[in-house]
């Protein structure tokens, strides 16, 4: 019997870095934003999008099992079966997409603080400095990672499922809150799953780390699996507790639908304090999550030299241009903008998904874990992921494509300068 290598992550840390991305921020904000988007249907929007995740995780799970010896996950899985160019560019919007996404969360942790009157100008700096920490604590190694992932994760799960029973045990059903049930029909519902699907993107981080688990090629696409699981119950649990709670025209736009739930039906404070720190427990679990994965896929482009190579020298020094990254990333002026092609991005990287298993069944890659319902499967990973580009909008789409060419020419200019030092050291 083959002993456990201590250097490397079993199941449950595994599990507990992906769900640390999955299970953050998106659904303490973002929950009333999608019934507001689509009304008590939100139900069903979060159902499509759990479709959706489950579709484009078991493509995951099935590449993370045939190349079990990359870390750039949906990146390198691009890279091996379509391509150098794809690969970049697919690369090149997700360090996008971790960045925008990292600093974003880390702003959410300080403005939870700044709420608790502290001056209003340690709002960048309290980010800033959560950032660094962070990056520190990665810079460790995986194993000291996942322990954090481990205690936020938990936390966080303890905290939604004491809101959701507290939820549904002190609330007095009306049906007037589920009335009328899809209030902006189905325009409304792929709106609300356009929103929701950002709750559930994290799983990809968990692609990142098989060459750093034991017996990757089968625990990581069992871990994939069991967050999809997990994370969609708690989800679907929690928008079924809040409509429970109040009306569904109560929520609009506000950034705390939990903590409003929670006050509606006069839940006791002991509650609202849990609930309070899972939410800003779950910032911490984000950020470090996204810094992994935008670590470990900068890594892996530099040792693919899709990148200069001094930059997947060693993890520290990945992780440290990913915070420097992150860091900028606090200033920018647009972030509504960029938070657009980072949302493409995301999407684009899901839908290539399915046509990289097309391609590697085609050529008979071998693997311990084979999505089932295949083509079907693949097909409507295709089709959602098409449908969820579109109704991000024109300006998603325009920005996504300009940020393409981008890279397009960062590539292509890289890949001249490589050319021109093979000639002159020959």
């Amino acid at each position: 019997m083959r002993n456990s290598s201590p250097k490397k992550l079993n199941f449950s840390q595994c599990l507990a870095i992906g769900l640390g991305n999955i299970i953050g921020a998106g659904i303490f904000v973002l929950a009333g934003t999608t019934i507001d988007a689509a009304g008590p249907s939100a139900i069903l929007a979060f159902i499509l999008t759990a479709i959706l995740a489950t579709t484009v995780g078991l493509n995951s799970a099935e590449l993370s099992s045939k190349f079990p010896k990359v870390e750039g996950g949906v990146y390198s899985f691009a890279k091996v079966i379509l391509g150098d160019t794809v690969g970049f560019l697919v690369g090149f919007l997700r360090l996008i997409s971790y960045a925008i996404s990292g600093s974003a969360v880390a702003l959410g942790f300080s403005g939870y603080l700044i709420a608790f009157n502290l001056p209003i100008f340690l709002y960048y700096p309290i980010a800033a400095v959560l950032i660094v920490i962070l990056g520190l604590i990665e810079m460790h190694g995986l194993r000291f990672t996942a322990k954090f992932e481990q205690i936020f994760v938990a936390f966080n799960i303890i905290g939604l499922v004491i809101f959701s029973l507290v939820a549904i045990l002190y609330s007095h059903y009306n049906p007037n809150n589920f009335y009328p049930f899809a209030p902006y029909g189905l325009n409304g519902i792929l709106q609300a799953s356009a929103i929701a699907f950002f709750a559930y993107s994290g799983f990809n981080t968990i692609a990142t780390l098989t060459p750093d688990v034991e017996n990757g090629e089968k625990v990581v696409p069992k871990a994939i699996i069991a967050s999809l699981f997990i994370s969609s119950s708690l989800y679907i649990l929690v928008i079924v507790s809040l409509l429970l709670a109040m009306n569904w025209g109560f929520y609009g736009l506000q950034s705390n639908p939990l903590s409003i739930a929670l006050s509606s039906i006069h839940a006791p404070y002991w509650v609202v304090l849990i609930v309070g720190l899972s939410a800003l427990t779950s910032t911490l679990s984000v950020t470090l999550s996204l810094i992994v994965a935008g670590s470990r896929t900068l890594k892996q482009m530099a040792t693919d030299a899709l990148l200069p190579n001094y930059l997947g020298r060693n993890n520290k020094i990945s992780t440290a241009i990913i915070i420097f990254i992150m860091l900028l990333s606090l200033f920018l002026g647009n972030v509504e903008s960029i938070a657009l092609v980072a949302n493409f991005g995301v999407i684009f990287s899901y839908l290539l998904s399915g046509i990289e298993v097309f391609f590697a069944r085609r050529r008979k890659i071998k693997s311990t874990f084979n999505s089932p319902g295949y083509p079907a499967i693949q097909i409507l990973s295709i089709a959602l992921s098409s449908l969820m580009l579109i109704v991000l909008g024109n300006l998603s789409l325009e920005l996504g494509i300009l940020t393409l060419i981008a890279g397009l020419i960062i590539h292509v200019i890289h890949e001249e300068i490589k050319s021109n030092r093979k000639i002159l050291n020959k």
